[in-house]
């Protein structure tokens, strides 16, 4: 594992500042003292990998959510380790051949697709052009790195689960599980399609079982605390309606399962473990535990020994290749929404996503599939269109 930067999350303000004096008021830049180098008509100050990286961190800290910091934090590390095994420990030195260097041994260090490797170098490329204000590396070195161009078929990811497994899980809970924290959250992301992130956040409160409605609220983190954030900040908060059965379920669950537990803000979240509010880790085990075929029906599906099988102990679960998170099954409500003849400007404001996004990454029905709900819209909103039998139309007030 590579070792965090030495930035504390939970370091206070004012240790910060104390430890970057840049970031005060403005002021007199303090100068490093150390020789610099002359680069045309600008003078590189030296700075270690290690320091610059601090400095990006905290320079950017109030401006990024928690997410995307540790993001941040951990391509950076990434980088951070290279260079201390190339001997880089000044940033004046690098070049475009260094760049050209990483690129080819993060690809040959862990086995990672194009997109993955686009995500890392371009937190990379975001810190080399904050290098470039603080006199670090040369100008214009940022715009060096070698992004590869992520093929369409990269791009989106296709992994949905089949119709016929969602049904089967939804039977088996229904009949052996109901109620259960898995069942509830399982059945909340499948009728709606919203995202883990809205799941973990709702609290006891937010559950309007009379109005059959469930208020997403962005809870955000501060700079020391994670909350409960939206994806999309306030823009994400929404009111989301949801059908007699799944109000029922979560009643049940509420009443007869839900571990009364409360988190570290005194909140009353509506999943819970004895700990408090679940995490997002305990959430996605929980979906790779329940996707399991072995775990629904008798068998294993895919020929194994299931005395034999790692993916029967919880901790491997997602070794199973059946096995699915909360994303496919996103994706998964999202095309059956659409099937079912919800407009996809309703469906954006209820999933949080915009309709370009939703047509480029969630709908991914077949055109055959998507040719049968034209042809059924068009039936019930066109009269040419009107259903036929034996080439004849039928009318409304035919009998038999």
């Amino acid at each position: 594992m590579v070792p965090a930067t030495t930035v504390s999350q939970h370091e206070s303000q004012s240790d910060r500042q104390r430890r970057f004096p840049w970031c005060l008021p403005p002021g007199p830049t303090p100068a490093i003292p150390r020789k610099g180098v002359l680069v045309s008509d600008r003078q590189l100050e030296p700075i270690s990998p290690k320091e610059a990286i601090d400095w990006y961190l905290e320079h950017r800290h109030d401006e990024l959510r928690e997410a995307t910091r540790r993001t941040h934090r951990s391509g950076l590390n990434i980088f951070r380790t290279w260079a201390e095994e190339e001997g880089l420990d000044n940033l004046n030195d690098l070049s475009g051949r260094n760049l050209v260097a990483f690129k080819t041994w993060r690809k040959s260090e862990t086995d990672l697709n194009t997109v993955r490797l686009n995500g890392t170098l371009g937190v990379v490329q975001r810190f080399l052009r904050f290098c470039e204000t603080i006199d670090a590396i040369d100008e214009g070195l940022a715009e060096k790195v070698p992004l590869p161009n992520v093929p369409p078929g990269e791009e989106v990811k296709t992994e949905v689960p089949e119709d016929e497994q969602v049904k089967a899980i939804r039977d088996y809970y229904d009949r052996f599980e109901y109620g259960s924290r898995r069942h509830a959250e399982f059945e909340l992301i499948a009728e709606v399609g919203i995202r883990l992130g809205a799941v973990r956040a709702i609290d006891i409160e937010d559950v309007d079982l009379e109005r059959l409605v469930i208020h997403l609220q962005h809870r955000p983190e501060n700079p020391d605390v994670y909350g409960t954030p939206m994806k999309n900040g306030f823009d994400g908060e929404r009111i989301i309606n949801i059908s007699p059965g799944l109000t029922q379920l979560l009643d049940d669950y509420i009443s007869h399962n839900r571990n009364g537990a409360t988190d570290q803000f005194d909140r009353n979240p509506l999943f819970t473990s004895y700990r408090g509010r679940v995490s997002t880790t305990t959430i996605r085990r929980d979906f790779y535990k329940l996707s399991r075929p072995c775990e629904y029906e008798p068998g294993c599906s895919h020929g194994r020994e299931v005395e034999e099988c790692e993916a029967t102990h919880s901790k491997q679960a997602q070794s199973c290749p059946s096995s699915f998170t909360t994303h496919p099954l996103r994706k998964w409500s999202i095309m059956s929404q659409l099937d079912a003849g919800v407009s996809k400007e309703i469906l954006s404001d209820r999933v949080d996503v915009s309709v370009p996004i939703l047509d480029k990454h969630y709908d991914q029905r077949s055109e055959e599939r998507k040719s049968i709900r034209r042809r059924e819209e068009l039936e019930a909103n066109l009269e040419q269109y009107a259903m036929t039998d034996g080439g004849q139309v039928i009318e409304e007030n035919d009998e038999g």
